[in-house]
């Protein structure tokens, strides 16, 4: 039994699955201590939460200001299933801001509840989770020019420094982007520009870009918590990938060893996968070298510098066309997995966006829970050499412990057949034979004890903490 019971508290500790809970905390992993570079490979493929939490209305109901619903858990669970280990969710803060005092821009209550309920509905299933300062790119909070730096490192400072600190005793499932597309907006330039020769604007933003990407990771690292093991991703000037081989950008300066990672926007090749003013979105083999000079830029200029790269965002807008953009998932997600450069598709709810072509990007609709065209995904996944079936393997395993008061409740998507609960020490504190989904079992002292369950598909442990 003392053999058995060691075993379990090693497996309980070691393993990367094994969860740490408190009354106080989301479900939590124990994931960190591990490079930008060995997360970025951990990362399969991610998914949007497009205009929802990006959504610029006021006050708590913003997030359905854009037309899409309420988010709900379901939602991850959903993507989850279909093959995705990641979501990005932008999340947009200025209209959430005002002066007490101690910030110039201080996150309202409410809304900072709200994104992390919603960043709990994915960090809860165990995927990553991406959340950014999105649409927030106006002269009266970041502007990347040298008229709004101080403004603008303050707003950044301000933003993450909150966030930061809310976030801070979450794991490495948590991953911070500084910024969102940061570029001139009205400017000629503000989309577009010449990597080689930029004009004035554009290199003047690109170096206040430098400096706000600086004032972002300085106020996470200093927040206290994990946030020196967490993971921060920096974009360049409009988020593509000329704005991080331009030579005038620069990485962060990082207190932390490891943990950045570039962020890149690719809808590429932008007159298939968006340009509305192209009559034939047809398929053509031209595209394949526009991807292949993507992932090689990439692949050339930043990773070899050290740096993990990630696609935060790229997507084919729905031209009715989808055995051509299956196509285009064949290649761009072949390169994606070939490369080593994890991507996020970019998902706005809009299967048919009558007002603007370019910007039909519904993949799940929100409201059934069903995928417009499931063989997109499908695709996706089979080019990543990934079986979803075995998503469902690991959704029909998954169980949750958490402590209330000196109770220890359990819930498993399988029949639970006995719970042990053991102490640190290799004790065993208490047994049940259940014969449910839920069961409780109670615990008379404070302290951390390894709880076992016994199910059809073998045993597993996690790890929790009574208070």
């Amino acid at each position: 039994m003392k053999h058995y019971l060691a075993n379990v508290l090693k497996a309980a500790i070691g393993v990367a699955a094994s969860f740490c809970l408190t009354t106080n905390t989301a479900f939590a992993g124990n994931l960190s201590g591990k490079s930008a570079n060995e997360l970025a490979k951990m990362i399969r493929v991610g998914w949007n939460l497009g205009n929802s939490l990006d959504a610029t209305g006021q006050g708590a109901n913003a997030e359905t200001s854009w037309g899409n619903p309420r988010t709900t858990k379901q939602m991850f669970d959903k993507v989850k299933e279909a093959g995705f280990n990641a979501v990005r969710i932008p999340v947009s803060w200025s209209t959430h801001v005002s002066n007490n005092g101690q910030y110039q821009f201080a996150i309202d209550g409410q809304w900072m509840a709200r994104v992390k309920e919603v960043v709990n509905y994915a960090y809860d299933n165990g995927m990553f989770v991406i959340i950014n300062i999105h649409h927030d790119n106006d002269q009266w909070h970041m502007f990347p020019s040298n008229q709004y730096l101080n403004q603008s490192k303050k707003y950044v400072t301000d933003i993450w420094t909150q966030v930061a600190k809310e976030f801070a005793d979450y794991d490495q499932h948590l991953i911070f982007e500084t910024i969102n597309e940061p570029r001139v907006v009205g400017d000629p330039n503000e989309w577009y520009f010449d990597p080689s020769n930029p004009t004035a604007s554009v290199s003047e933003a690109i170096g206040c870009i430098n400096q706000i990407n600086q004032a972002a990771v300085d106020a996470i690292r200093n927040a206290g918590g994990n946030n020196m093991d967490r993971l921060v991703g920096c974009p360049g000037y409009v988020g593509s990938i000329d704005g991080v081989t331009t030579n005038n950008f620069r990485a962060p300066n990082d207190k932390a060893q490891n943990r950045l990672w570039i962020s890149v926007h690719a809808y590429t090749p932008y007159d298939f996968c968006m340009n509305p003013s192209i009559q034939n979105h047809s398929w053509d083999q031209k595209f394949y070298y526009d991807i292949q000079w993507l992932y090689n830029s990439i692949r050339d200029k930043v990773m070899s510098k050290g740096y993990p790269v990630y696609i935060g965002e790229t997507s084919s807008s729905n031209y009715h066309n989808v055995e051509d953009r299956k196509q285009w998932e064949r290649c761009f997600f072949g390169f994606s997995k070939d490369y080593g450069v994890p991507c996020f598709l970019w998902d706005n709810n809009q299967e048919f966006n009558q007002k603007d072509g370019a910007e039909s990007h519904g993949y799940l609709n929100r409201n059934s829970l069903q995928w417009y065209e499931p063989s997109l995904i499908q695709t996706i996944m089979e080019t990543l050499g990934y079986d979803p079936s075995s998503v469902k393997d690991e959704i029909a395993n998954e169980w949750n412990a958490y402590a209330e008061g000196k109770t220890v409740r359990i819930k498993s998507n399988v029949e639970i057949k006995n719970v042990d609960v053991i102490s640190i020490n290799g004790v065993k504190i208490a047994s049940l034979v259940s014969g449910g989904n839920e069961c409780s079992v109670d615990v008379n002292h404070n302290g951390v004890y390894i709880v076992v369950i016994s199910t059809e598909n073998g045993k597993s442990v996690k790890k929790i903490i009574i208070k």
